[in-house]
């Protein structure tokens, strides 16, 4: 009895220590043709046990319990025994076994959450750089067109020109306005379709024909000699190709903007063939800046990797950097079978 009562005391902390522990006393009630407390006991302990212990322990001690019971029935030499005392046992087994079942449902359930958890996690993360990277896209561009001009109208005199001046600025805010608008449209997941503003450069609606043409345009306004390369058959390529071709010329044209000298000339062209698109840029490097744009820097650092990031993603290839005294980016974008 003690030993009994030893082993309901450990089934709880350790199930494999407290059927060991039962062997005893299941032995000695052979002796003593006593089995009553000790049935209950092995009962309980069986539950614990097969609900607990690794299948193969389990397998073991519910190997030990059928010999227990087969040696309790020619010892007492009747067939009472083995359903007095093999029942009970079989019953604990059953209770066992489901109770296994729904713990390790438990287990497999918090191991799904947590993974559906690391994944949404994830997806969150990717979604704030996707959104970091359009709010530059869609930002940066339109105001810095803005900084320069009104940095530039400060050495101006001319009313004529000051009054160009400030309507490249009014058609730069609107664009950005109405790209950010588009933005949060998307974002929001608004019914109906996006309309196109006469002013929008393109960027998130998608056609690189308008976005050449707004790019065109804001270089030109700049004071920059555009030059435009470019073919048709850009509306059958892949959503994501487009925009992330969009998004490359509309950085590239900001850093020709930012680091460009004044009145040079540049280059934009979009082409394909039958597997990628390619974007390369060229302008003319300028070894120094003056002071007329403030103290505030016209740099984050965060287009050149922008654009390596989101051309990672489709698996395609970037170089950028000085040749033959101009700064030149090439970009391949592969799409279908490529």
């Amino acid at each position: 009895m003690i030993l009994s009562y030893g082993s309901l005391a450990l089934v709880a902390w350790r199930p494999g220590v407290a059927s060991t522990v039962l062997l005893v006393p299941l032995v000695l009630a052979l002796f003593t043709h006593s089995y009553a407390f000790t049935l209950i006991c092995a009962v309980i302990v069986t539950i614990a046990t097969v609900s607990m212990l690794p299948r193969t322990l389990t397998l073991v001690y519910s190997l030990v319990l059928a010999t227990w019971t087969i040696t309790a029935v020619v010892v007492e030499s009747t067939t009472d025994a083995l359903w007095l005392m093999g029942t009970p046992l079989v019953v604990g087994v059953v209770i066992g076994v489901a109770l296994r079942f729904f713990v390790i449902q438990h287990r497999e359930n918090k191991t799904r959450l947590r993974s559906i958890e690391a994944a949404h996690q994830q997806l969150r993360e990717q979604e704030r750089l996707e959104l970091a990277r359009d709010l530059h896209d869609v930002v940066a561009h339109e105001l810095t067109l803005v900084t320069m001009q009104a940095a530039g109208s400060h050495r101006q005199n001319d009313p004529a020109v000051l009054h160009e001046t400030i309507s490249t600025i009014e058609n730069a805010a609107r664009s950005g306005l109405q790209e950010l608008r588009t933005l949060l449209h998307i974002l929001r997941e608004s019914p109906g379709a996006v309309s196109r503003n006469e002013n929008s450069s393109g960027l998130t609606t998608g056609s690189l024909e308008n976005l050449l043409d707004s790019l065109s345009a804001s270089l030109t306004a700049a004071g920059f000699s555009v030059t435009v390369n470019t073919l048709d058959g850009f509306d059958t390529l892949p959503t994501t190709v487009r925009g992330t071709a969009a998004r490359i010329l509309q950085e590239a044209s900001t850093n020709i903007i930012k680091y460009a000298p004044a009145g040079s000339a540049c280059l934009l062209s979009l082409t394909r063939d039958a597997n990628s698109v390619m974007v390369r840029t060229e302008n003319e490097l300028q070894h120094s800046r003056g002071p007329e744009y403030g103290e505030y820097p016209m740099t984050s650092g965060y287009g050149l990797h922008g654009i390596q990031e989101r051309v990672a993603l489709l698996n395609g290839d970037v170089t950028y950097g000085p040749q033959d005294g101009r700064w030149v980016l090439d970009v391949r974008i592969p799409f279908g079978d490529a």
